[in-house]
């Protein structure tokens, strides 16, 4: 056997996939509650006990891929210039390496802006701000304010080149740990991320994961790579699907969807060039692979964000589209408030599971028009024009959908139909005819750490774990929840 394994430090559990490679084929699944509150390694060799039994070979010998969104994963805070120029493309740089935004600052930053960088508490900040050439001294006073506040986390200094260097200057000065890095916008109209990515991505195995004590996992199993970001591994999962490997084809443009009870995540692999004639393309220009994080909409945390931003009447209209039983809007917010009270609350009957679905459509159905790009009415000198702000994802062919109440749920294609453009909503660029997938079995993480490099091997047990949406059939048992329909091995090791 040539076996690989991929772990998932994960919030609320931390999971485990043991892989033959020479099959090509899983061997088996396991997770447990995580423990990165206390010891990280006791979670880490309860799913290393779940999946021995399936070789002889002891774990600690099985070459071993790792990544982590444990204790709130990347945190980052970044700070620009213009909101929708050098700060936009300063998050799209953090969400891309796998991050999680805590904090956007445009401008300069008032006391108010740093007081409130300094409750949070970022594990990086990422300082951005002007083209080369452009404003200076908004990222030398950022810089300045910076060097005054009571943090210190690793700075990355992203901004314009002519005065990047006296940035990175006046914070060594005072103390901080300074790392400096080309501009993550050097023209107006072309973006540049990868030192960035590669930047953030060192950080957080020097200093992120020491800090949280995920690098004392090198005791239990065989690490053979960097321990990155899982954001930052589905993303990779998502390329892979996109794009193939040499001598094969991908899907094509490929969007996916993580649905969570705190956020709803979308990752999309698509050039988003237009696909509507005659629109001309405006705007920060678009990354092949973007990630937008939407952190008012989680099916549990946030229900009654998603509410709010629907409308009651809206959720329960939904609901009854999906369970004969009568749904008011009392019921929309008897079930909201028990969701938002507890987090890990499975529907309990029908009528919960069609709340459950119409919650993860509306939400779904928002973080993609938030994703995605709109077209708009715009006069030029040449009389009026359509113009593209955004991707445009009309030609999505494929969106593979992750989450608890995708995998779990008894309506995971009615709430994937979220993310299908709405007649309605004419000026947004969603998905128009996208098949629908299913990560099952929670695998994408793990596609994506195989895919640096086995990406053959990747690949072809991504198309063995996804399954269609339209071939699911869920089985109910006590408690609502359904099971997931895995092989046996991959059965017991979760059980």
């Amino acid at each position: 056997m040539n076996l690989a394994l991929a772990i998932d430090f994960g919030s609320t559990f931390t999971k485990g996939s043991l892989f033959d490679l020479a099959e090509r084929r899983v061997l088996g699944i396991a997770y447990e509650p995580s423990t990165v509150g206390t010891d990280v390694s006791i979670g880490l060799r309860a799913v290393l006990l779940g999946l021995s039994h399936l070789t002889a070979l002891p774990m600690s010998r099985i070459p071993a891929r790792v990544c982590s969104s444990a204790a709130g994963g990347l945190r980052v805070a970044v700070i620009g210039l213009v909101p929708s120029l050098s700060l936009e493309a300063a998050q799209r740089a953090a969400l891309g390496a796998g991050a999680k935004i805590i904090g956007a600052y445009g401008h300069k930053m008032s006391q108010a802006a740093l007081s409130a960088l300094e409750k949070s508490r970022p594990d990086l900040i990422l300082l951005a701000g002007g083209i080369d050439g452009g404003d200076e001294e908004t990222i030398l006073h950022n810089a300045r304010a910076l060097s005054r506040v009571q943090l210190r986390c690793p700075i990355i200094v992203a901004g314009n080149q002519f005065v990047a260097g006296d940035c990175a200057e006046i914070l060594l000065s005072a103390g901080c740990n300074v790392t400096l890095a080309a501009n993550i916008l050097p023209e107006i109209d072309r973006v540049e991320v990868q030192e960035v990515h590669h930047l953030i991505r060192e950080l957080f195995v020097k200093h992120i994961t020491q800090a949280k004590g995920i690098e004392r996992i090198s005791d239990e199993v065989n690490l053979v790579a960097p321990i990155i970001p899982t954001p930052a591994a589905v993303l990779r999962a998502c390329q892979l699907l996109a794009e193939g490997y040499p001598g094969q084809r991908g899907f094509g443009e490929v969007i996916i969807v993580d649905i969570g009870g705190a956020t709803t995540d979308i990752h999309s692999a698509t050039d988003g060039a237009p696909t509507r004639p005659g629109v001309l393309r405006r705007g920060l220009p678009e990354l092949f692979l973007k990630r937008t994080v939407e952190g008012d909409l989680g099916v549990r945390i946030n229900a009654a964000t998603i509410v709010e931003r629907s409308g009651v009447e809206t959720i329960a209209a939904l609901a009854r589209q999906l369970c004969s039983i009568p749904q008011t809007a009392a019921d929309v917010l008897a079930y909201v408030e028990r969701v938002s009270a507890d987090p890990n609350y499975v529907p309990d009957n029908e009528k919960e599971a069609a709340l459950d679905g119409a919650m993860a459509h509306s939400a779904i159905r928002i973080a993609i028009q938030r994703h995605a790009g709109f077209v708009k009415e715009v006069y030029t000198g040449a009389g009026l024009a359509q113009v593209q702000y955004g991707k445009d994802l009309g030609a999505v062919s494929t969106v593979v959908g992750v989450g608890g109440v995708i995998a779990y749920g008894n309506h995971a294609e009615f709430a994937l139909g979220g993310v299908v453009a709405d007649a309605g909503e004419p000026q947004s660029l969603a998905p128009e005819h996208p098949d629908i997938l299913i990560d099952r079995s929670y695998l994408l993480y793990a596609i994506g750490l195989l895919a640096e490099d086995q990406p053959e091997i990747a690949f072809n047990l991504a198309k063995q774990v996804l399954v269609s949406s339209s071939s699911m059939a869920p089985q109910i048992t006590a408690g609502g929840r359904e099971r997931n329909s895995i092989s046996a091995d991959m059965r017991a090791s979760r059980e």
